[in-house]
């Protein structure tokens, strides 16, 4: 390899404009075995990013970051929450981590329907009463329904859920004119367990903060997807916004969800408006986050933001373990990497663009990386851990 480089703190400034514009022109890999300095590396780079005012977004799902100097952090479930009307029935049910037949499922999306009419057609409160209204007055409801109305308080989901019910008469009194006059007893009576796990989810205290159900006097708390909004929108001001996801942390499919979500929702953001500035997004050990079967990989966020980024001005910087936790489409997007020691010949035949050997990855040292540019010979980098990780004593 190259002679090393006193990664970020070059004296020479050639060599640091040299290496920033290679660092931040591209998506970025980050490989390397625990303990190997990724995480410092990734420190490294964001302060970087602050110096260079550059817009930085970091999804952090274990709260790691919440202390970086500069940072504007928002806790999901804290002082930001999602708003379940950005969610398909899908992806709610995810979230809640249930399963239902597809019985259930279109009294679900029924239900969101209709608690959309409540709120934002009829602007009242509580459930939209099914039991006794004409079909025409409802048709007439629905069809004033737009994009604009997609949000609902989902803290009455399941009392809505109850209200889809509802049927004719089973006599001469019947009356088709209306979406019903009796609740359907019997097939509440067979979905009665899968009603009350969804209202038993929307209960607990997660989903409760994550979806803001509680709403306290005198609390300020932001829509996230806004939020994403204004930092893709105003350039930062040598500040890097922190999603803190960490309250899901023991809810994996939820979480892997939710990062999914929000990449799609920054990429929807910037095919809508452009703002004309780059933008930086950063997720750690990304492997965990990336759906189980790789054949829903070409619908995950980060996928589609990796393949479709570039040409927007997002980039995004990925760490990772080993390279082989990631698939080989993903992996291709990246023609730009920094390896920590790497141990595993298969590790290094997975990146045939790094030009590295087993022996060079494996004998990097703690702090020390090999920076791998398509079409260039690697270059050995030093990491240096910032000063406001130094009382700490370790690296990452």
């Amino acid at each position: 390899m190259q002679e090393a480089l006193d990664f970020l703190t070059i004296t020479d400034r050639e060599a640091v404009d040299r290496l920033t514009a290679t660092l931040f022109s591209h998506h970025l890999l980050i490989v390397g075995q625990t303990g190997s300095g990724k995480t410092t590396t990734t420190l490294s780079l964001l302060g970087q990013l602050q110096q260079l005012n550059q817009t930085a977004i970091i999804l952090d799902p274990t709260g790691e970051y919440t202390k970086l100097p500069n940072a504007i952090t928002y806790r999901l479930g804290d002082n930001c929450y999602l708003e379940a009307g950005k969610l398909t029935v899908d992806q709610l049910l995810t979230t809640l981590q249930l399963q239902v037949d597809p019985g259930l499922q279109a009294k679900l999306w029924q239900a969101v329907t209709d608690l959309q009419i409540q709120h934002n057609i009829q602007d009242a409160p509580g459930i939209y009463r099914r039991l006794g209204r004409s079909l025409a007055d409802y048709q007439a409801d629905e069809n004033q329904l737009g994009a604009w109305a997609s949000d609902f308080p989902v803290r009455d989901l399941f009392a809505q859920l109850i209200e889809e019910f509802v049927v004719p008469f089973a006599d001469d009194r019947a009356d088709y004119t209306c979406l019903g006059q009796q609740y359907d007893r019997a097939t509440i009576n067979h979905y009665w367990p899968l009603l009350t796990a969804i209202h038993d989810q929307l209960a607990s205290p997660t989903f409760r903060a994550l979806f803001d159900i509680d709403h306290h006097a005198g609390t300020m708390k932001s829509e996230l997807n806004f939020i994403l909004k204004m930092f893709l929108h105003h350039r930062s001001s040598h500040r890097t916004l922190v999603v803190d996801l960490s309250l899901l942390k023991d809810y994996e499919e939820s979480q892997r969800l939710i990062i999914s979500l929000l990449l799609k929702e920054i990429l929807r953001l910037r095919l809508h408006d452009n703002a004309g500035f780059p933008v930086n997004v950063i997720i750690d050990e990304a492997h965990r986050y990336l759906p189980k079967d790789e054949r829903d990989l070409a619908d995950n966020g980060i996928f589609q933001l990796v393949r479709e980024g570039r040409k927007l001005d997002l980039k995004m910087i990925l760490t990772t373990q080993s390279p082989l936790d990631l698939p080989a489409r993903l992996r291709s997007q990246f023609s730009d990497l920094l390896v920590h020691r790497l141990l595993d010949q298969a590790e290094i035949a997975s990146l045939p663009s790094a030009g590295l050997t087993l022996q060079d990855a494996g004998a990097l040292p703690v702090g020390q990386a090999a920076l791998c540019v398509f079409g260039e010979a690697p270059t050995l980098v030093k990491v240096n851990l910032p000063e406001w990780r130094k009382a700490g004593g370790h690296r990452d």
